[in-house]
């Protein structure tokens, strides 16, 4: 039987970002819970979670009542991936051993040097790669999309 092991973002991260570029689409406006809910179509708990998780960490700042929601507080140019993935879920770990990590296989494992270059270039693409690109790459789909459609 074969097995297949797929790295992936969590839905906390997942949502995270989606939330994120969906402010950074929108300006310096605050956007309401209830208008990214509506537009992503994604479970109102699990992002309000998650934002209020970005407002501890001074990635977002929220406002209450009428005209409030949320927006952020830093440039997409200057928000790397890896730093949102980082806030919501901890450090990016490929796999225990990797970073200096340990695991009981460690003495005799044949792939740990291999799994760090592996863990170093997921990071390394994170952290290159900002909420502006996100955001701009998801724009460039949506225009793309749109001139099909017509």
């Amino acid at each position: 039987m074969l097995y297949y092991v797929v790295l992936r973002l969590t839905k906390r991260s997942e949502y995270g970002l989606m939330a994120l570029a969906y402010m950074a689409q929108s300006g310096s406006a605050y956007t309401s819970v209830k208008s990214i809910v509506a537009d992503l179509t994604v479970p109102r708990r699990l992002l309000a979670e998650v934002l209020k998780e970005l407002s501890r960490a001074s990635i977002v700042e929220a406002v209450r009542g009428p005209g409030g929601g949320y927006r952020l507080m830093q440039s997409p140019e200057d928000l790397s991936l890896a730093h949102v993935v980082e806030i919501l879920e901890g450090p990016v770990k490929v796999a225990d051993c990797a970073d200096g990590g340990q695991c009981e296989l460690s003495p005799s494992c044949t792939i740990q040097t291999g799994i760090n270059v592996v863990a170093n270039r997921i990071k390394s693409v994170l952290d290159t790669y900002s909420l502006a690109e996100l955001a701009g790459a998801n724009q460039q789909a949506k225009l793309q999309n749109d001139i099909f459609a017509v």
